[in-house]
């Protein structure tokens, strides 16, 4: 209990020399920039080989949103670490948002830019060092990301089907009127439990690993170790 304590201590002494507590390194450099690049990058790699296992199961698109969320927050939470300034979930939502824009899902942009802004402004308390405020933006942009995925089915789905070839076309329009209310509140549910439960985890492992090995300078933590004098 003593080593866990020292530990913990130890963790709130490197977080207090984090350089994201200086107001000189708040703006993204060169550096900066590119490691979002490659965290996106990877994100899409990640989506991609979900979509491959997910999609020829029946019923999977309503999991989508939280298995996502759930399955991604380790990369997240590793950018988070490394660049921690304002700046890094919006940049990631405004390349999302091209992303999507190209297969014609133009009612996702907006809850997509949305979710960039305020994960930026909720995770940059305490200059993405607080643990729960982290965890807590890292919620809101995938809930709000979902929605954006999701507000094709709802809004107009025959003009984003209207590429598609005829038989897909056919079977992705059966699916999106069944639809509802319900499977709407599922999907959001279910995208908070998966961001809130891969967040956890991902601070944890990002606490017990990368900090340790040196590949991040520090990780957010809980107020009460941010604040916890050095044994």
């Amino acid at each position: 209990m003593k080593k866990k304590a020292q530990s913990n201590c130890d963790f709130s002494v490197a977080l207090s020399r984090g350089q994201g507590l200086r107001p000189a390194t708040q703006k993204l450099n060169v550096r900066d920039l590119i490691t979002i690049g490659v965290f996106n990058a990877l994100i899409l790699v990640v989506y991609i080989v979900m979509q491959t296992i997910l999609q020829p199961i029946p019923g999977m698109g309503l999991f989508n949103g939280g298995v996502g969320a759930f399955l991604m927050a380790p990369l997240y939470m590793i950018l988070v670490a490394r660049v921690h300034k304002r700046g890094v979930f919006f940049i990631t939502s405004v390349l999302y948002a091209v992303l999507v824009s190209t297969v014609g899902m133009y009612s996702a942009i907006p809850p997509i830019l949305l979710a960039g802004l305020l994960g930026d402004l909720i995770a940059g308390v305490q200059s993405f060092r607080n643990l729960s405020a982290v965890i807590t933006g890292y919620i809101v942009f995938k809930t709000l990301e979902a929605v954006g995925n999701y507000s094709v089915v709802v809004i107009n789905p025959e003009r984003f089907a209207a590429n598609m070839e005829p038989a897909v076309r056919a079977k992705w329009l059966e699916g999106a009127a069944m639809f509802n209310f319900w499977m709407g509140a599922f999907v959001l549910v279910f995208t908070v439990m998966g961001a809130l439960a891969g967040g956890a985890l991902a601070s944890r492992i990002l606490r017990k690993h990368f900090v340790k090995a040196g590949l991040v300078a520090a990780a957010p933590v809980k107020p009460e170790l941010a604040a916890a004098p050095p044994a």
